[in-house]
């Protein structure tokens, strides 16, 4: 029984991903706050998100809140997550359990200080997909870099919607 737990745990380490994020951006913390909560404007400012939308009728930031999207980075493959809203302090944070492609759970903080706001984001995730969790031994440098890829576009477009409202 111990050899087999060992290739589990083995086998786990795999498929399992933990990624941490940090955007400088120069904006209030409720500026970026109402831009982050509502999901269904990201595919207008983040590149690589095709679809992003709620599939109810709950307010935006309301426990059990839930969104669909498909995302597209550069390596040739799309993840479809369904993302359901776990807790939401306003203004300084917002978790999330991800299901689909990956399952997990995903949490934005925001922090204003005297050099703009800070948003930090943490995913805890595990391949879901049959090809990705048979992949995953050997394409986890490639989800990596497909993931940070898109995280830098995502970057990228946040800073810029938020520099386009910012002017008059």
């Amino acid at each position: 029984m111990g050899q087999t737990k060992r290739m589990f745990s083995w086998l786990d380490q795999w498929l399992r991903y933990r990624f941490e994020e940090k955007w400088r951006v120069e904006a209030s913390a409720e500026k970026v706050w109402d831009t982050i909560i509502h999901v269904d404007g990201w595919p207008d400012w983040w590149k690589g998100l095709e679809v992003s939308h709620s599939v109810d009728d709950l307010p935006v930031v309301m426990a059990g809140k839930q969104y669909r999207t498909r995302w597209k980075g550069p390596l040739p493959y799309r993840l479809e997550i369904h993302a359901v809203v776990r807790e939401a302090r306003p203004q300084t944070s917002i978790s999330a359990d991800v299901h689909g492609d990956i399952q997990g759970h995903c949490t934005c903080r925001i922090q204003e200080n005297q050099h703009g706001t800070q948003v930090f984001f943490s995913l805890d995730v595990r391949t879901a997909t049959p090809w990705m969790t048979l992949l995953s031994p050997f394409l986890k440098g490639y989800f990596r870099e497909n993931h940070n890829r898109l995280m830098a576009r995502g970057m990228q477009g946040f800073t810029q919607h938020l520099a386009k409202e910012a002017t008059p």
